[in-house]
């Protein structure tokens, strides 16, 4: 029994779905874990990239290129169909802010350890969110800046909660990986991300219940919306990347770059720099991300040959 509830306790999809369940009973909580979040966010974002090797950026071509491919994955089909859908469907500025600023962030960190749960190519899903994160310190500025505006948020405040959440984390991950430290995080890496999102999912939910209960049509809105990107965008990918000829590993990888957004690191933005209420697309999707991460599990795991 006990076994059964630990393995339980490090289940990513029960954790983030348990997160949104206990946001709606607990509410309250959230108010004592909202300060928690950024620490919370830093600390996955670090432990999440001690894999990370030089070596695997080289030669720096194919590491360009992969980061290519991830920024057009990202922003310019996953970014642009979000702002798009918001555009025709979110009318409050709250909202769609908080849809800015999930369209200004990376792919999410998940694409690492399904690429390799599911057989993706690996060092593409590995270089590719690499350089993704990278580059959303100059990309995330200037998304936001161009359709919100710099008198919403200054950008140098964006970058500074960007630096601590990305540059920082990627720092204290070289330090790790040279102490001892090291084997004792690989073998609790996964609980410690789970955990940590499943921390910032609960507060943002907490935080919005009642927004959420007194305004159920947004709720609506922003779950279809998280269903385009996810299942109907993936769909289409895989469609076009197949007909393109495109290898299975490397087309699963791109198919999880493409439909998967990191929706902590946009919620601790919002709640950090705007409001709640901003904070509620991220909470949203980060539901459908979970669905459809389920979903992936069965129809690349199922045994289809999917060559």
């Amino acid at each position: 029994m006990l076994p059964r509830l630990l393995r339980l306790l490090r289940d990513r999809n029960f954790l983030l779905l348990s997160s949104v369940v206990l946001g709606f009973v607990l509410a309250g909580i959230a108010r004592l874990t909202q300060s928690l979040t950024l620490p919370a966010l830093a600390v996955a974002m670090t432990v999440s990239v001690t894999e990370v090797q030089l070596r695997d950026f080289r030669p720096l071509g194919k590491a360009v290129r992969a980061t290519l491919s991830g920024i057009v994955l990202t922003y310019l089909l996953n970014g642009a169909l979000l702002l798009a859908l918001a555009h025709l469907l979110m009318p409050e500025a709250d909202v769609w802010t908080g849809i800015v600023l999930l369209a200004a962030t990376p792919t999410g960190v998940a694409v690492i350890p399904f690429s390799y749960l599911l057989g993706g190519d690996i060092p593409f899903a590995l270089v590719g969110s690499v350089g993704v994160y990278l580059s959303v310190v100059l990309l995330m500025p200037l998304v936001v800046t161009l359709f919100l505006g710099s008198a919403t948020v200054s950008p140098m405040r964006l970058i500074a909660v960007l630096f601590q959440l990305l540059i920082i984390p990627l720092a204290l991950s070289r330090l790790i990986m040279a102490s001892p430290l090291d084997s004792a995080i690989k073998r609790w890496r996964g609980s410690i991300v789970n955990w940590a999102f499943a921390l910032v999912i609960f507060t943002v939910i907490g935080l919005n219940r009642d927004r959420i209960l007194q305004q159920p049509q947004v709720l609506v809105l922003l779950f279809f919306i998280g269903l385009c990107t996810n299942f109907g965008l993936g769909f289409v990918l895989e469609w076009a990347l197949l007909r393109l000829g495109v290898h299975r590993a490397k087309r699963l990888t791109s198919i999880l770059m493409g439909t998967i957004k990191n929706t902590s690191l946009t919620a601790a933005t919002a709640l950090a720099l705007f409001s709640e209420r901003a904070s509620l697309p991220a909470a949203v999707v980060s539901v459908t991300n979970v669905l459809y991460l389920v979903w992936l599990g069965v129809w690349w795991g199922g045994g289809k040959d999917k060559t």
